[in-house]
């Protein structure tokens, strides 16, 4: 059936496009024939199961990153020379995952998964100027099926980009523009959706009122999931309504800093500790989030739900660039747990793709199979937490930091393999990419 010759694997991030594509360049008998199986099409989906693919839908903020590498904050009235060339890449956070989400889905097999999906879709808004043409060839070059609203300035991201850390500088633009007015709800909410993330709540301040309606839609219609990206609130106020969408979320992902801030934990230092995070964690389950996932920079990233938490830890490797390992992590662990709801193998796909982000440049380049399966070598063996305790809530202090050290003591954790079944078709998928 010529409707039904999408390719796998190469054309399946794009089948919608390439069909539109083939009914617009056919003839009108022909465009008639075509129709004329969609009864034999009903059949085949009602006898073999072949219905709309399932679809990751990805909502949210679409930049454009102008990356450079430096070693120290530049200073006013000061002229600071870097060795590597800046950088012009499609970025923000909804952008990086749909690109990492949907070279996953390209690469690798979801054998064993109850619910696998073979999609994802981008939903934002760009700019009608010539870095929101940018945007969209940059995108459409990474395999990333775009629906996208084009109107007004493109929301422009500066990256500082250090060995540790980085620091941003941005213009929102069509960011902060975004609303509901620029979503094709319809496809958004399409058959087939399975899975709705949200990503950079705070950037997109224009989406904030739009989003509980379409996050219970999502799931009364399509009885689909929800995730949330909150990213960090540049006005410090970490409010939103955020914390009134929890109980309706699914997994609420975040790094230390953002968790904390959330919950309205306080973080004495630079980074939160063991007990600062278990603290946050279990403020945002009283909240109502049923599966709340923390990054940990290099060290990995816990995950908690009220009754039990896992970790899992990451071997440090050399770092390039740390522009869009957030946004990685989210995607490997949406692939690992969208299908099979097991939050072990989303932390393991998570780690592995977050530690993979860090040897290239941007978050918008596709991770390949190769180093993805590399880091989650680098990872078996690694001591971990699968099934632990939940820690005690302890008085603040130094017996709280004591307290919250120990949930991730040597009894606490045990040796073993990272998810060993995760991919034993390395060499199949490092053909495939």
């Amino acid at each position: 059936l010529e409707l039904a010759s999408v390719e796998p694997r190469r054309s399946e991030s794009r089948p919608t496009l390439e069909l539109d594509s083939r009914l617009a360049h056919t003839s009108a008998p022909q465009h008639r024939m075509l129709l004329s199986f969609a009864p034999f099409r009903a059949l085949a989906t009602s006898l073999l199961g072949l219905g709309s693919p399932s679809t990751v839908q990805v909502v949210g903020d679409a930049y454009l990153d102008i990356i450079a590498k430096i070693d120290e904050l530049p200073q006013w009235d000061g002229d600071t020379a870097i060795r590597s060339p800046i950088e012009t890449v499609a970025g923000g956070s909804a952008l990086n995952t749909a690109v990492q989400l949907s070279a996953l889905c390209r690469t690798r097999r979801q054998r064993d998964q109850p619910r696998p999906f073979r999609r994802c879709v981008l939903h934002s808004r760009v700019g009608s100027d010539l870095y929101g043409e940018l945007v969209a060839a940059k995108t459409r070059e990474a395999g990333v099926t775009l629906s996208a609203r084009r109107e007004g300035g493109q929301g422009v991201c500066i990256c500082l980009s250090g060995r540790r850390d980085r620091a941003f500088v941005s213009f929102k633009g069509s960011v902060a523009d975004l609303s509901e007015a620029d979503l094709d709800v319809g496809r958004l909410l399409a058959p087939g959706t399975s899975h709705l993330h949200f990503s950079a709540y705070y950037d997109c301040s224009g989406l904030q009122p739009a989003v509980p309606r379409l996050m219970a839609r999502a799931k009364a219609e399509r009885g689909a999931s929800v995730s949330i990206v909150p990213q960090t609130d540049a006005t410090g106020a970490w409010e939103g309504g955020l914390l009134e969408l929890l109980p309706h979320t699914d997994v609420l992902l975040c790094n230390q800093r953002e968790a904390a801030s959330i919950a309205g934990v306080a973080i004495a230092g630079r980074r939160a500790t063991w007990y600062e995070i278990s603290e946050a964690v279990r403020r945002l389950h009283a909240r109502g989030a049923p599966l709340v996932v923390v990054t940990l920079g290099p060290d990995g990233a816990v995950a908690a739900t009220e009754q039990q938490w896992w970790f899992q830890p990451n071997q440090e490797r050399a770092v390039k660039d740390t522009t869009g390992c957030g946004d990685a992590f989210a995607a490997g662990f949406l692939f690992g747990w969208c299908g099979s709801r097991d939050v072990q193998r989303g932390l393991v796909y998570g780690c592995a793709c977050g530690a993979a982000a860090v040897g290239i440049t941007g978050g918008s380049e596709p991770l390949s199979a190769t180093s993805v399966n590399a880091c989650m070598r680098r990872n078996e063996g690694v001591q971990r937490a699968r099934e632990v305790r939940t820690p005690r809530t302890a008085a603040a202090g130094a017996s709280a930091e004591a307290e919250g050290e120990a949930f991730f003591s040597e009894e606490n954790l045990s040796d073993g393999r990272v998810c060993a079944e995760a991919d034993e078709d390395e060499d199949e998928d490092e053909d495939e990419d």
